[in-house]
């Protein structure tokens, strides 16, 4: 067969062609990949495979970046995936596929949307403005406007907008749910009412409307019309997990406990698979107080679905609030390796963080939240108790106020401001704090102890003990209230009365030392030494690990001038703990009495020989010397205690002492001081030193809270009584300082710092 020879020409012709025509075959390629991935995008999208159909629509971007409906497809799965980092994601796509096409109407509208979630009303209605300039009778449109001006308190415009989008759509139930909120706004309840009967004539099985119609008659004090909405809702949609979570809260609002538990239960039964009523009764138990029952639901949520993050959250919310820190960090180091850009994982980090003492490096972490996530009503919160860790108060009450406005039905946050106001000595506003927190929860027993407690700092004895008498009939093994009530009892002498409390508050909880303490107290105060010791040992032969029970057992040997047995006493309990500084003084103070330093120097010297390392010698020679008057040979050993030990407590708050008291730098012994707070932030003679340092820098508010907490724990202590009135007198209350220094003229007419005291009193 010959060949076919094209001519020249045709061939010249023919290539160029044959260029175009490869071309327009990529081109066509492009838009059907394209196609593929739409394809498959939508096919994920349907069966809610939604980070499967994010691929499919951000390859789509990648092949063209200017394809407008890939950025709102994108919008729209990532507010199917939900969570503020998707909701985030979400908002920037709508952006850009609005600029990119602004005749994408849906885009338009959910932009607005999420505007209004952020409570941007302005924004919000110039999309819905763009959106109606095109298409008038958009009912969407108009319904988005309405919202708008209702959030900007125009009411009367929004009502209109409102219903002009009903009147385009009567079909659409958040319509006549948005109208009867902003009647109900207006205080115009009968229309608000009204126009929801109207919903219910277009559709009377409609949940929402249900759901709304029981608000309405809740919020009107209509409490059995409501309940029965609530459970006509859950009858109608036996499966709807929301109902069975409104239906409860209903009883938790009500003070329907049983209902309450029998309501989640029925929800587990019928989802048994299911983690999320497990976590409600996990917060249920919680409400309730019982620890043990609700840890059980959060870990049996967290075993149903592993992945599940509100399972997760509850459950490291559960060990946080329950100072469990090993357990809660296990869980926030895995999570933190899944989600570390998670608000919530970091907020529990800094939680973590301040539970062990760390308020410096939790403060830039909870501010960090906050720049990425304004509205996270935890980090505000959790940044305000870090400030007040830190006696920082005016920070701290700015923190929590601005939790409050995002979350003020939040009792933690309630109760953080009553805890601060204490703190600052305002204890009316510290009342109303705990208050409103007990009236979110009446069975919040930490509420209900707060609001003694400024009863009692408020001087307001009477109502204090009704306070303790109220927990102590709900709840009688709370040790607590058995304490402050025999302290309220021996305080009026009625002493009998007084140990039988403080006896109880032992049986409930057996290492509370202090309620021992006044026990023997009392006894010795009756010419009953030997029975005040004989209990105590009785005590401690029941709980032979407790060293404060051992440190007072010496403090009653002491008395008794029994050298050998305190020493015995106050060694056992320094071998139990050798933290507690009480005992060094205690210890310290008897060789001092026995004349005996100069033997015990040379028994700790030769300990030392054996045992450069011995942290607890050089602690003791640090306190014969600073008995002595020697101040460079104690500091010396305070500081080479410190070099071993560089948490050791005692050995930092003496340290700051003597720097502070002998002319040192300030800055130094705060230093010192604020470190053996983080160690040790109970202890009320670090108070009384960290107070005293803040007053000689004259930072009296953060000197007062911290004295009036050492006051409060010592108050025998004329010293502290001293400290106290002086940085009350320097505040400008002098009434109260007048009062603080006479108290410490009753307790003892000479102590440290005594004739600052009269010449103060004199003038004032």
């Amino acid at each position: 067969m010959p060949r076919i020879m094209l001519p020249k020409l045709f061939l010249c012709l023919a290539l160029p062609f044959f260029l175009v025509s490869l071309g327009n075959c990529t081109q066509i390629s492009a838009e059907e990949k394209k196609a593929t991935h739409y394809e498959r995008g939508m096919a994920y999208f349907n069966d809610e495979k939604y980070q499967e159909a994010l691929i499919e629509f951000k390859n789509i971007i990648q092949l063209d970046p200017k394809d407008a409906n890939a950025y709102h497809q994108v919008a729209l799965i990532q507010m199917k995936i939900g969570g503020l980092p998707a909701l985030q994601a979400a908002f920037g796509a709508l952006s850009k596929a609005v600029e990119i096409d602004p005749t994408i109407q849906d885009a338009q509208l959910k932009l607005g949307e999420l505007y209004l979630l952020s409570q941007k009303p302005k924004e919000a209605k110039k999309h819905a403005d763009i959106v109606l300039t095109s298409s008038p009778q958009d009912p969407k449109g108009h319904l988005l406007r309405g919202r708008s001006l209702i959030i900007e308190k125009e009411f009367e415009k929004g009502i209109l907008e409102l219903k002009k989008s009903l009147e385009l759509d009567p079909d659409n139930e958040q319509i006549y749910i948005d109208l009867a909120q902003a009647f109900f706004a207006l205080k115009k309840p009968q229309e608000a009412n009204g126009i929801l009967e109207q919903g219910f004539k277009r559709n009377n099985t409609s949940i929402k409307l249900i759901l709304a119609k029981g608000d309405l008659l809740l919020s009107q004090g209509k409490q059995a019309e409501a309940e029965v909405l609530f459970q006509r809702a859950l009858e109608l949609d036996a499966d709807n997990d929301v109902l069975y979570a409104k239906l409860g809260k209903y009883y938790l609002a009500t003070q329907k406990w049983k209902q309450a538990e029998e309501v989640y239960q029925k929800f587990a039964k019928q989802k048994p698979k299911s983690e999320t009523p497990q976590i409600l009764l996990g917060e249920f138990y919680t409400f309730l107080g019982g620890g043990e029952k609700a840890l059980e639901h959060f870990q049996k949520a967290e075993a149903l679905n592993s992945t599940s993050i509100p399972a997760r959250n509850a459950l490291i919310n559960f060990y946080l609030d329950n100072r469990k820190w090993d357990d809660a960090e296990k869980i926030i180091s895995v999570a933190n390796q899944k989600t570390p850009k998670d608000s919530f994982v970091r907020v529990f980090q800094g939680r973590l963080l301040l539970g062990k003492g760390k308020a410096d490096e939790a403060i830039p972490l909870f501010q960090k939240v906050i720049k990425d996530d304004p509205n996270q009503a935890m980090a505000h919160q959790y940044l305000g108790v870090a400030f007040a860790t830190k006696k920082d108060i005016a920070q701290a009450l700015q923190s929590l106020n601005d939790a409050v406005k995002l979350a003020p039905q939040d009792r933690g946050i309630r109760k953080a401001l009553s805890l601060v106001r204490l703190a600052e000595g305002s204890y009316s506003l510290a009342i109303e704090e705990a208050q409103m927190a007990i009236r979110l929860n009446p069975r919040d027993v930490q509420a209900v102890h707060l609001l003694g407690q400024a009863y009692l700092r408020q001087k307001d004895i009477s109502k204090a003990k009704k306070v303790y008498e109220a927990i102590v009939k709900q709840i009688p093994q709370d040790p607590v209230a058995h304490y402050q009530l025999g302290l309220i009892d021996r305080q009026d002498k009625k002493y009998d009365e007084a140990i039988t409390h403080f006896e109880e508050a032992l049986t409930r909880n057996p290492n509370l030392a202090q309620a021992l303490g006044q026990i023997a107290s009392i006894r010795v105060s009756r010419g009953e030494a030997k029975q005040a010791r004989e209990r105590v040992q009785k005590h401690i032969d029941g709980n032979p690990d407790n060293p404060f029970l051992y440190n007072l057992l010496g403090g009653l040997w002491m008395k008794a001038n029994q050298a050998d047995k305190a020493e015995t006493a106050f060694k056992k309990s320094l071998e139990l703990n050798d933290q507690l500084q009480v005992s060094y003084m205690n210890l310290a103070e008897l060789y001092r009495r026995t004349k005996r330093t100069a033997q015990a120097v040379k028994e700790y010297e030769k300990l030392l020989e054996k045992n450069p390392k011995a942290a607890s010698a050089h602690m003791i020679l640090g306190m014969i010397a600073e008995q002595r008057k020697e101040v460079e040979a104690a500091q010396l050993h305070y500081r080479k205690t410190l070099a071993i030990e560089p948490k050791f407590s005692p050995a930092a708050n003496n340290l700051a002492w003597l720097i502070s008291e002998h002319g040192g730098n300030l800055d130094e012994a705060l230093t010192f001081a604020e470190n053996a707070r983080v160690q040790q932030r109970d202890n009320p003679h670090i108070a009384d030193t960290l107070g005293w340092i803040y007053y000689k820098k004259k930072a009296y508010l953060k000197a007062i809270s911290l004295l009036e907490e050492a006051a409060e724990k010592l108050p025998e202590n004329p010293e502290v009584l001293y400290h106290l009135g002086m940085t009350q007198f320097k505040n400008g209350d002098r009434l109260k300082g007048k009062k603080t220094l006479e108290a410490a003229f009753q307790l003892s007419p000479s102590f440290p710092g005594a004739e600052d005291a009269r010449a103060t009193l004199e003038m004032l």
